[in-house]
């Protein structure tokens, strides 16, 4: 992969969105950012994401459901979840179907180190 990864965050929480993206940018991906699953869909069905981090618990569509439709929209797109909520019942279940969750507050680190894994990119 030559270009940038392209990551698309999808959090409820604006500032949680802006500090992901900054923090990723400088790892040398390109990141847009949505605080709604309509918005996030919206995204992902005009720009190609070479992964998706979702935030589980949102308002309206909550990070699974979005998840799937993700996976719908974009077939085997990486997915990392984003949770404050160790103990959210979605958590075993969306484990279960292959996608990695990460409990907030996030190590930077271990999502850089994720999406390299499943991407196959680092940054030069």
């Amino acid at each position: 992969m030559k270009h940038p990864p392209r990551i698309l965050i999808v959090d409820d929480d604006p500032d949680i969105g802006r500090m992901l993206s900054r923090s990723l940018a400088r790892h040398g991906f390109e990141v847009d950012a949505a605080t709604s699953g309509a918005e996030a869909l919206d995204r992902a069905g005009a720009t190609a994401y070479d992964a998706a981090l979702v935030d589980l618990v949102m308002p309206g569509m909550d990070g699974a459901d979005l998840a799937s439709e993700l996976r719908r929209v974009v077939p085997g797109l990486p997915i990392g979840l984003l949770t404050g909520y160790s103990h959210s019942p979605l958590i075993p279940a969306e484990e279960r179907s292959g996608m990695r969750v990460f409990a907030k507050p996030v190590i930077v680190q271990e999502l850089v180190d994720f999406l390299n894994q499943e991407i196959g990119w680092a940054a030069p």
